[in-house]
């Protein structure tokens, strides 16, 4: 997800339930196409969990590239941040100064000359620092000693240096005003020569005993001529001359701006982001930070941008379609942070209330795929022989080819015209896919049970059921204490009061139950039980259209 400006300019995310199945991806890519040509916006389709081993080969038959996986869509910092003009190190404070005043902004941040993040420059503390001469200990803005290069004062001033010696070299400087008599101003010079800095005027004498006194810097005022000979000698005792067009006033107070402005004292209580910061975790440091704008600086000390407190109110940067289900708690953590525009489904109506209309297609079909594929026919679209692929291999997987009993005409009319498109058929698809191992002869129990997992609420009952197409049952007997074993783990940490896992063999249109939970539960259950926990379903086929309404009806007794 990447970060969107403006108030109108937002991401459209489409998403299946968590544990995706084909219909779900095949149907978030396919609308993801659709709205991407309809509204020319950015429109990403996203894979909530992992990619299963027959999806990755559904999207490599048809060559196309799977949707991103992600875990959540919480907002998050990288998501709200913004460019924000940068002061380099090396810059003289004068010149940061500047950049200040031109950006318009409270405070910029400061990059050192290794690219590191060194902190924020801000007017408010520019100006503490400037009345702080009773604390002062010289470094500040207030007193005399100044941290600079001979390069950068002359650059501050305006002047030019008629001799000059280490020019590049930075030190302290501790700068005298020649503003008394010769004999005075002798007496008020500390012993220090190469650290002192004489500002001058039209005062040949000072001149001469700078020079004779071999100081490291003088500083002549209002362009005023220097003699040739002093100029001889401060050749002869390395004594660097700058004259300046500036008068003395202003040369005081622009002295103190020569330094570098990484030599600035940051606030040592500044705020820093970082651009994986989720916004509801740090919306309420950002709002109680007396600072409008927060740097975000990423695991390097390298900054990635800044945030602004104001752009807290602004509506997220993404809008969220739902496809292959519309009940929050099969969606990815997050999703109530952010807009639902639109969803498509062929399931149970469970969603929330939404603050504004949506948009909403939803039919008793098998596939949501089926749902997709008469858009794309109806507006007129073209629908590549890849789309198309992909597109039927979501419908024949959904409905068992075509067998289950969630199976309308409109499931069968849609798979005939993708079939003619792709140039596949929907038998082809089911042999290629249910070739490839299936999650009980290869996954541990834990990818097994969450592979293609759902979770309901209802009656105040949680519950959960899983669903995995095998040709082999005989692998579920052989496994049940594993993936009973796992079940019970995921009641105990999801607290939840039954998990079924579903096992269908679609050849022979039956399916068999591994049911664990509370007890009045599982015995409400209308199966024949054939094992501990085991139950037999014979012509079940459907998780959504025969075992969850079963379960629901199971629930709402219960729950009474």
């Amino acid at each position: 997800m990447n970060r969107t400006e403006g108030k109108n300019d937002y991401v459209i995310l489409v998403s299946g339930h968590r544990n995706p199945d084909i219909d779900s991806l095949a149907s978030a890519v396919a609308l993801a196409e659709l709205r991407r040509r309809q509204t020319k916006r950015k429109v990403t389709a996203l894979c909530p969990g992992v990619l299963s081993d027959r999806a990755k080969h559904l999207f490599s038959r048809f060559g196309l590239t799977p949707p991103e996986s992600c875990n959540d869509v919480y907002p998050r910092v990288r998501d709200l941040m913004c460019e924000v003009p940068a002061i380099p190190g090396g810059s003289t404070l004068f010149d940061a100064v500047g950049r200040l005043r031109e950006s318009g902004l409270p405070r910029l941040p400061v990059i050192g000359g290794d690219g590191k993040f060194l902190g924020m420059l801000s007017s408010l503390n520019l100006l503490s620092d400037l009345l702080s001469s009773g604390r002062d200990e010289g470094r500040g803005l207030t007193g005399r000693r100044v941290h600079s290069s001979l390069e950068l004062i002359a650059k501050v001033l305006e002047g030019e240096y008629l001799t000059s010696f280490q020019p590049e070299t930075a030190q302290d400087f501790e700068v005298y005003v020649a503003a008394m008599g010769l004999d005075s101003f002798e007496e008020h010079l500390p012993a220090n020569n190469r650290e002192l800095a004489v500002i001058v005027g039209d005062r040949p004498e000072i001149h001469l005993y700078a020079v004779n006194r071999k100081l490291r810097l003088m500083i002549v005022t209002g362009s005023r001529p220097v003699d040739p000979l002093i100029l001889q000698a401060a050749k002869t005792f390395e004594v660097s001359i700058l004259v300046t067009p500036l008068d003395s006033a202003t040369v005081i107070r622009r002295l103190k701006f020569s330094a570098p402005v990484e030599q600035t004292r940051f606030p040592e209580d500044q705020l820093e982001l970082t651009p994986s910061d989720r916004i509801r975790d740090v919306r309420n440091q950002i709002l109680g930070h007396f600072e409008d704008v927060v740097p975000v600086v990423d695991c390097d000390r390298r900054l990635t941008g800044a945030v602004f407190k104001q752009r807290l109110n602004a509506p997220p940067p993404f809008r969220m379609i739902l496809v292959d289900h519309n009940e929050i708690e099969q969606s990815l953590p997050g999703v109530e942070e952010i807009p639902i525009i639109e969803v498509v489904d062929h399931h149970r109506i469970g969603m929330m209330p939404t603050a504004t209309p949506i948009k909403f297609t939803g039919d008793v079909v098998g596939s949501t795929c089926t749902l997709v594929a008469a858009m794309f026919r109806s507006c007129g679209e073209s629908l590549g022989a890849d789309l198309a692929g992909l597109l039927l291999g979501g419908i024949i997987s959904d409905t068992l080819l075509l067998k289950s009993p969630t199976t309308a005409d409109l499931d069968r009319r849609m798979a005939e015209w993708l079939e003619k498109v792709s140039g596949v058929t929907g038998e082809t698809l089911m042999q290629e896919l249910m070739s490839i191992d299936s999650a009980l002869a290869v996954k541990p129990a834990e990818e097994v049970i969450g592979g293609d997992r759902k979770d309901y609420t209802d009656h105040e009952l949680h519950f959960a059921l899983a669903q995995v197409e095998e040709t082999n049952l005989e692998l579920l007997h052989q496994r049940r204490d594993e993936l009973a074993a796992e079940i019970r783990r995921a009641v105990e940490r999801d607290k939840l009061d039954f998990f079924g896992l579903l096992v269908t063999d679609a050849v022979r249109e039956t399916s068999q139950l591994l049911a664990i939970g509370r007890p009045e539960i599982v015995r409400s259950l209308p199966y024949r039980k054939i094992g501990p926990e085991l139950f037999d379903l014979p012509g079940i086929l459907s998780r959504k259209k025969q075992l969850l309404p079963q379960m629901l009806s199971i629930t709402a007794a219960v729950g009474k």
